[in-house]
């Protein structure tokens, strides 16, 4: 089993390797589906790992985390290193619902203390590139397909007891 540092290595060079030949077939590598797959990549490498259930160790998707990498506790505390994180559909999916529940709820916290403290509320938009279906399909896959390299690596099999 490799190290969260060799994960990020063999993630790194997949997603690298994925964009030299993107470019090299003539695709544009600045277009808003390219951009949203290397993000999603991105994420699923550095910030949401499978690894993130390791209770006492110094995970790197932690820390990246910075001073928010305790919002991970409450999951490490109910699931066990290996057990439905390492599974190949349920554990990303877990933890990408975690993340956004936590976050979103994190935000109307801070949304009731601002207009709290009588100040308005900005409105919030989303661009219109970063609605579409093919942009939002283009950063799940790249943040699957980062949660799947890190299975394979750590040799998890993909069975369906394992989904």
């Amino acid at each position: 089993m490799p190290s969260g540092r060799i994960h990020t290595l063999i993630n790194g060079a997949a997603t690298a390797g994925a964009a030299a030949v993107a470019w090299l077939m003539g695709l544009p590598l600045t277009s808003p589906e390219a951009l949203a797959l290397i993000s999603g990549a991105f994420c699923g490498t550095v910030l949401i790992t499978p690894d993130l259930d390791m209770a006492h160790v110094r995970v790197d998707a932690r820390r990246a985390w910075g001073p928010l990498g305790w919002v991970w506790w409450p999951l490490l505390s109910i699931s066990k290193h290996r057990g439905v994180s390492h599974t190949w559909v349920r554990g990303p999916l877990i933890r990408l619902t975690y993340i956004v529940v936590v976050l979103g709820l994190m935000l109307l916290l801070v949304k009731a203390l601002w207009e709290a403290a009588g100040w308005p509320w900005p409105p919030l938009r989303v661009p219109e590139d970063l609605r579409r279906p093919a942009v939002l399909a283009a950063a799940g896959f790249g943040y699957w397909a980062a949660q799947a390299l890190h299975l394979a690596a750590d040799r998890i099999p993909l069975t369906w007891r394992r989904l």
